[in-house]
């Protein structure tokens, strides 16, 4: 019966088809779902509604979710759909020139904003999409560089998945 019980998953954090989201999204096509994915900017408007036209995606919308005021439009969006399954937050940023440097070389105000974009960006998109998940549902993030980084370079040692639920 594939994932049809569980019909409307959203994503966050396709950048292109090498993006886990975007393989994720192609398992529940496969599955029959029916999508929602985001992009953040213009940069990615056009590439994410040609990776959503190839997926059937229902609905393609901009979230830049380093700010309140997009997350609350996209909860304003959400509105329209009877409900919502799952939430896929795939969402990772970190500066290039924090990147760059050694890790202990991390500017403050770069770390800030790795974590408000990737990390508590999640409890912000969770906090505006539970109301819609009248069903129950599933929440998850991922993440791999944070966990992975090696200490001297910023090449990466192994890749590392986390995933959580919560409704």
């Amino acid at each position: 019966t594939g994932v049809q019980t569980c019909a409307l998953p959203i994503f966050l954090g396709i950048a292109n088809r090498w993006s886990l989201a975007y393989a994720i999204a192609q398992a529940f096509h496969r599955e029959g779902a029916r999508l929602i994915l985001t992009y953040q900017g213009e940069r990615l408007k056009e590439t994410v509604e040609e990776l959503g036209a190839s997926l059937g995606a229902a609905r393609v919308f901009d979230c830049d979710v380093s700010k309140d005021e997009e997350i609350t439009k996209l909860a304003a969006a959400m509105n329209e759909e009877e409900r919502l399954d799952i939430v896929v937050h795939s969402i990772a940023f970190a500066s290039a020139e924090d990147l760059s440097r050694p890790f202990t070389e991390t500017s403050r105000d770069g770390y800030l904003m790795a974590q408000n974009i990737s990390a508590y960006s999640m409890v912000a998109v969770a906090r505006a999409c539970a109301p819609k998940m009248t069903n129950g549902g599933a929440m998850m993030t991922l993440t791999y560089l944070g966990a992975s980084r090696d200490r001297k370079s910023t090449r990466l040692n192994s890749s590392h998945i986390t995933i959580s639920y919560a409704v």
